[in-house]
């Protein structure tokens, strides 16, 4: 089941990219806020949860 779970957080990662209109090179996984550099730390709520959007 793990393997859905990512394939859906992939999907909503890509589908917030495109609502907003442009495409974001990082997202984060805890509160899905696009995010613009490669932080260690969302700027948003402080998880160490920022990957690239690929």
């Amino acid at each position: 089941m793990d393997l859905f779970r990512k394939a859906g957080e992939k999907f909503e990662e890509t589908k917030q990219s495109f609502m907003e209109g442009k495409e974001t090179p990082y997202v984060c996984r805890s509160c899905e806020e696009p995010v613009d550099d490669d932080y260690d730390h969302c700027p948003h709520c402080g998880e160490e949860t920022v990957e690239p959007v690929e």
